[in-house]
This record gives C-alpha cells, sequence and structure tokens, in this order.
C-alpha cells in the first residue's frame, strides 16, 4: 500500500506548496505508514510521524482515525479534533476501499491554513479514487494466474487498462502543478477523473472474467456493459485493424450472472474482431425484444460476406 500510495501523497504534497503542511497514509487499523510534508511539519518531532496509531479509540476525533469510522470523507477544523496538539491544523481523510469492502487505509491531508484544504480537497478525492484503482489492479494482477485458457488474452486486456490508470496518475500531478503555481487546474483533475472512472468501469468487467464462483443473477444495464467492453477492447481492435461502431443501443437491462454475461460477451468480441475484414467495421447492436435483449456484433469477414455474433440476456421484467 505504501508503494501504491507514494506518488499520491508526493502530489498533495506538492499541491500544498510552502504551506504548512503533511500528507498522510495510514492503514486500516489507523495506524500511520507514510507521511510527505514542508520541512518544517516534517522535523516537529510532536507531529505522527510513521508508527503513530491515529485510531479514534486512541487519539480520539482526527483526519485518520475518524475518517476510518465514519467509513467516509471527513474534515476537522482545529479544536474539532480532540488532542489540542491538532488544533493548530485544518485535516482531511478519505477512507481507501478494498476489494473485500472494507476500509484498507486512509489518505489524509493536514495543513495550517483552511485556504489550503480548499484548495487541495478535490485533488485529495481524486487521488484517493486513483490509489483504490491502483489496489484493484494488484488484486486484478493476483487474479490473472488463475485465469487458466483466458489468460494471454486478459493479460493483454489488464496492460491497457493499467496503462489507462498510469495516464491518471499523470494528470494528477500535472494538476498537482497547477495547483501549487496557483493556475486553474479543472480540466487537469477532470481528465484524471475521466480516467479512473474508466478504468474503475473496465476493472470491474476484468473481475467478472476472471472470477472463478458463479454469482447470482442481477439487474445489469446492457447498453451500457456493452459500452464498456467496446472501451476495453479499442486496442484489440484497432490491432486488427477493424473499428468498434454503434448501431443500435436500446435500455434494456437484464437479470443475469455478471461473470457469465461478461464472459460470453468477450467471447463473441473477440470472435467478430477476429472474423472481420481488415479496414472495416463491426456494428454493435443492443436490442430489447419481448423478453429478453439481444447483443449482435455484425461483422464483415474475409471472404466479404457478414458474420453475426449474438448474446441473449433474459430481460428484467
Amino acid at each position: 500500500m505504501v508503494r501504491v500510495a507514494t506518488p499520491f501523497l508526493i502530489a498533495l504534497s506538492r499541491a500544498a506548496g510552502v504551506d504548512r503542511h503533511a500528507a498522510m497514509l495510514a492503514d486500516g487499523n489507523g495506524r500511520v505508514l507514510k507521511t510527505f510534508g514542508d520541512p518544517e511539519t516534517m522535523a516537529d518531532e510532536s507531529f505522527p510521524s510513521a508508527g503513530s496509531l491515529l485510531s479514534e479509540p486512541m487519539a480520539g476525533a482526527n483526519g485518520i482515525g475518524t475518517a476510518l469510522a465514519e467509513g467516509s470523507y471527513v474534515e476537522l477544523v482545529g479544536p474539532e479534533h480532540y488532542i489540542e496538539g491538532f488544533h493548530a491544523f485544518t485535516c482531511q481523510g478519505v477512507p481507501l476501499g478494498s476489494t473485500g469492502g472494507s476500509s484498507a487505509g486512509v489518505l489524509s491531508m493536514s495543513v495550517r491554513r483552511e485556504e489550503t484544504a480548499t484548495k487541495v480537497r478535490d485533488i485529495l478525492f481524486c487521488a484517493s479514487e486513483a490509489a483504490e484503482c491502483e489496489l484493484l489492479a494488484a488484486s486484478l494482477t493476483d487474479a490473472l494466474a488463475t485465469s487458466g485458457e483466458l489468460m494471454v488474452t486478459l493479460e493483454s486486456l489488464r496492460q491497457d487498462v493499467v496503462q489507462r490508470l498510469a495516464m491518471a496518475r499523470l494528470q494528477l500531478e500535472f494538476a498537482a502543478r497547477q495547483i501549487a503555481s496557483g493556475a486553474d487546474a479543472t480540466t487537469a483533475l477532470h481528465a484524471a477523473q475521466q480516467l479512473v472512472g474508466k478504468f474503475q468501469r473496465q476493472a470491474a468487467i476484468w473481475r467478472s472474467l476472471v472470477g472463478e464462483v458463479p454469482g447470482i443473477p442481477e439487474p445489469i444495464a446492457l447498453s451500457d456493459l456493452v459500452r464498456d467492453f467496446m472501451s476495453l477492447l479499442e486496442t484489440e481492435a484497432r490491432v486488427a485493424f477493424v473499428r468498434l461502431i454503434w448501431g443500435r443501443a436500446d435500455k434494456a437491462v437484464v437479470l443475469e450472472d455478471a461473470r457469465q454475461l461478461s464472459q460470453r460477451l468477450l467471447t463473441a468480441f473477440l470472435d467478430a474482431i477476429q472474423a472481420a475484414a481488415q479496414e472495416s467495421d463491426i456494428s454493435v447492436h443492443v436490442i430489447g425484444e419481448d423478453s429478453h435483449a439481444r447483443v449482435a456484433l455484425h461483422a464483415l469477414s474475409p471472404s466479404a460476406r457478414p458474420l453475426s455474433y449474438t448474446v441473449v440476456a433474459p430481460l428484467v421484467t
């Protein structure tokens, strides 16, 4: 977790600039793992360092322990902290979710000036989401070892997904530099958030593909899932010199096991990409009918004859 979070701690510290501050990472028990800050704060022996336990039962209300206790973003200003020595700080904390649903840790920012807290708040939110994605990427890598015959294809997809996350990290670093210089970082932050959101959606597909245990049927917005598949497989299509384009996209909600549906879609998309003629298009259709929805992929074969690949799922009634 320290390795994953360090780039985001550095970005948070850079965004705060020369103001007194500390960007902190703690584990799920509230124990500080890593800090970055200005030289004066880092040299202050009374300021919490790696190893300090800041859980609420131990330290009262604070940006790390309270974020864990609440399970959500918190901001404590001055005397809202229990420990008097923290009254000079405004502290913000965001829990980091884990694949098991509990909090894996906390990203926290402590600053002397409330204006600085306002300045770094957006980058803290984006950094916490990106750090969660990095933790998820590590779990996806572990899951790959159990994926059997899908391993080669899934490894290629995983590399594409992780590359997008690296792009988000660069956007976040750029935003931090802009904030530190007093420039408007809205565009850079928005770009980072878009990439993080894309990663989260595609990672959910990836996890479904490598899962071993069947799930239970659940409502799934089929057009949204297909759209994410088209984005996930855009590199595979580009390598094969074909394009995935939308045809019809009905708003259909189906009742399916996400893992089984994702694996059927992956097979259909890869078969269509392989069969399509180079420099041709694969049209993608989501069609809602009386009791079911169809995902139809129409590809032009090397012999110039159209081929169709269909995935059917029952509609939610």
